[in-house]
């Protein structure tokens, strides 16, 4: 699949809650661009709870922003990312926001994510809905979105590549 400026988010059409979560991504090589406009895009979790895809080869941005990212809450244990146009991976673990029966949340959201094979969040919890959740209800089960990063003024043409992309729920 490819994801180019201008083209709108991409959603799965199920939805999960609890999740094991497989994607692979190639960010474009964009020399000319810096920090958060080089390689720019997301892998929301239930639409809410954005992981960072940001080419992060030698190209320095604040700690969330960068790619292994939870974005707004946890930034990587390592930074390990390849070079811009090779294929790269994640993998993650998703354990959904737990809410009562009057819809109150009782537990966050927790995200092991491993970048590349290299652990990057480690059952980090997910504390607060992130600033793009498309969510209303957190503790019903939400899709899988990967972004086009165009929200912004001037935003760079962007063509972002992935494949291999899959989910198993684990409720």
């Amino acid at each position: 699949m490819v994801c180019k400026t201008g083209s709108g988010d991409i959603y799965s059409v199920e939805k999960f809650k609890d999740a094991q979560i497989h994607l692979e991504f190639a960010v474009p090589h964009m020399p000319a661009e810096k920090g958060q406009r080089r390689g720019n895009s997301g892998v929301f979790l239930h639409s809410c709870y954005e992981v960072q895809i940001l080419d992060s080869f030698e190209n320095p941005t604040y700690a969330d922003g960068s790619l292994g990212g939870l974005y707004g809450v946890s930034a990587p244990m390592v930074n390990a990312a390849r070079k811009p146009g090779e294929w790269q991976s994640y993998d993650m673990i998703f354990r959904a926001p737990r809410c009562d029966t009057g819809g109150n949340l009782t537990e966050p959201g927790r995200l092991t994510a491993l970048l590349n094979g290299v652990l990057v969040q480690d059952h980090v919890a997910i504390t607060k809905k992130g600033s793009g959740c498309r969510h209303d209800n957190i503790c019903d089960a939400g899709p899988l979105r990967l972004q086009d990063h165009s929200g912004f003024p001037g935003a760079p043409v962007t063509v972002m590549k992935f494949r291999n992309v899959w989910i198993r729920k684990l409720e």
